[in-house]
C-alpha cells in the first residue's frame, strides 16, 4: 500500500514537473496601426475646407507607442495653394507633438491629442507656424486599417484614358507631362521657350499632388511642332512621362483622307458655318500661331432686336493634324461654339461684364443652340471635304 502511494506521489510529481516546463510566457499583443483621416479645423481663427490630414495611431494592446502625421494646409487665409506636413510624432499618453519643415520650407511645431473612445475617437489640437496657427478640432472619425495616402502615389502615366480599341484617336495638339514638383518651373521656362501654352490648373497643387510629389501638366500647342515640344518636354529635369492626349469626345472631330490647303482653311470654315447656321455673316478670320487654331468670328441678326442693334455673335474655332498612328489620316477638331448676344448701337445697352447673378448660374445670353449648331457645322465640313463623322459610335461617311 506504501509503495502504491509513493508511486503515485512521484507521479504526481512528474507531471507537474512536465506542465511547468511545457508552460510559456504570454506573448506581448502584436502592434497594429489605425489611421484617423480628419478634414475640419481653422486657420487663424477662419474655419478651412481646405485641412486634409492623416493621424496614424500605432498601438500595443490599449497603449499608443507610436504615430505619425500627414496634413496639407492653406497656406494662409486667403491662398487656395496648400502646403504640406510629414512627420513622426512623439507620444505621451494621448498626447502627440513634434515638429519639422514643410513642403514650402516653414518651421512647423504639432501639438495634438487623440480624444474619445474606441468607437468615437478624435482629434485636436495646433499646427503653429510662423505667423499663422491651425487648430484642428473633430470627433467621431472612423479609424482606417489601410493608410488612405498610400493610394496617392501616381504612376508615370498621365491619366488620360486612351483605350487600345482601334477607335482612340491621339491628339497631338496637347502634351500632357508627369513632373516633379521641385522641377515645375523648370518645365515653364521650356513650354514658354517653345510656345506652348500651359493650363495654368496644374500650377496650384492638391493634397494628392503635394503627397505624391508629382503634379501632371497639360500643355497645348501648334500641331506640326508638338513632336519636337514632345522632345523638349521629356529632356527636361524631373519630369518622369510625357506623351500626347486623347480625344475623348470624337464628336467634335471629322476625319478626312486629305488634308485642307492652310490658305484656304478660314474660307472653308466660314462657308461650312454659313450652310449649317442660316442668316451668318463673317466679320473676321485669324490664326493663333501657338496652337495652329484657326479662329473665326460671325455676327447673326435676330429679328426681334433687328430695330434696336442687339446681334449675336459666333466665333468658330479649328485646327487640322495628321494622324500619328496613321499618315494617310487628317482630322479637324472643332472647339465648342462660341455664342453671345452683342449690343452694335452707338449707345449700348447691355452689360458688357457679369451682373450681380446671385443665386444664378454664371452663364453667356445666347439665342444659339451652340451643340446642335457645332453638329450642323461638322457634317458640313464632312460633306464640303468628303470626310466622316463620328456617330452611332463609329465613323460615318457625309
Amino acid at each position: 500500500m506504501r509503495r502504491i502511494g509513493t508511486v503515485l506521489l512521484l507521479s504526481l510529481a512528474c507531471g507537474t514537473v512536465a506542465a511547468q516546463s511545457d508552460g510559456k510566457k504570454p506573448s506581448a499583443p502584436r502592434p497594429v496601426s489605425k489611421f484617423l483621416p480628419f478634414s475640419e479645423g481653422s486657420i487663424d481663427g477662419v474655419p478651412s475646407v481646405q485641412i486634409d490630414g492623416v493621424l496614424k495611431l500605432t498601438q500595443s494592446g490599449n497603449q499608443i507607442t507610436a504615430s505619425g502625421l500627414d496634413v496639407c494646409f492653406p497656406y494662409d487665409g486667403l491662398s487656395l495653394r496648400l502646403d504640406r506636413l510629414a512627420i513622426p510624432l512623439q507620444v505621451q499618453g494621448s498626447t502627440l507633438s513634434g515638429s519639422g519643415v514643410s513642403t514650402g520650407g516653414r518651421q512647423v511645431a504639432v501639438a495634438l491629442k487623440r480624444t474619445g473612445q474606441k468607437d468615437s475617437l478624435g482629434v485636436e489640437g495646433t499646427l503653429t507656424l510662423p505667423g499663422h496657427t491651425i487648430r484642428i478640432a473633430q470627433s467621431d472619425l472612423v479609424a482606417l486599417n489601410e493608410d488612405p495616402t498610400a493610394s496617392i502615389a501616381q504612376p508615370d502615366g498621365t491619366g488620360e484614358e486612351d483605350p487600345d480599341d482601334g477607335a482612340s484617336v491621339t491628339d497631338p495638339s496637347k502634351v500632357l507631362a508627369t513632373v516633379k514638383i521641385a522641377n515645375l518651373t523648370d518645365l515653364i521656362r521650356t513650354v514658354r521657350a517653345e510656345g506652348g501654352r500651359l493650363d495654368p490648373v496644374g500650377l496650384i497643387p492638391q493634397c494628392s499632388t503635394l503627397r505624391s510629389g508629382r503634379a501632371t501638366a497639360s500643355i497645348e500647342v501648334d500641331p506640326s511642332r508638338s513632336a519636337a515640344l514632345l522632345d523638349k518636354v521629356r529632356a527636361v529635369p524631373g519630369v518622369t512621362n510625357a506623351e500626347f492626349g486623347t480625344v475623348l469626345d470624337h464628336a467634335l472631330l471629322i476625319r478626312l483622307k486629305a488634308k485642307p490647303n492652310e490658305a484656304d482653311f478660314a474660307s472653308i470654315l466660314s462657308k461650312a458655318a454659313q450652310k449649317a447656321i442660316p442668316g451668318l455673316s463673317t466679320v473676321s478670320s485669324e490664326k493663333d500661331p501657338s496652337r495652329g487654331e484657326v479662329r473665326v468670328a460671325f455676327r447673326r441678326t435676330l429679328p426681334d432686336f433687328a430695330a434696336v442693334g442687339i446681334q449675336e455673335a459666333i466665333t468658330l474655332r479649328a485646327f487640322v493634324w495628321q494622324d500619328v498612328r496613321d499618315t494617310s489620316k487628317y482630322y479637324i477638331r472643332l472647339r465648342p461654339l462660341d455664342a453671345k448676344l452683342v449690343d452694335a448701337d452707338p449707345k449700348p445697352v447691355l452689360l458688357s461684364g457679369r451682373a450681380d447673378t446671385e443665386g444664378e448660374d454664371d452663364s453667356t445670353a445666347s439665342d444659339l443652340n451652340t451643340e446642335a449648331a457645332q453638329q450642323a457645322i461638322g457634317n458640313a465640313l464632312a460633306a464640303e471635304l468628303h470626310g466622316e463623322v463620328w456617330a452611332d459610335e463609329r465613323w460615318v461617311a457625309k
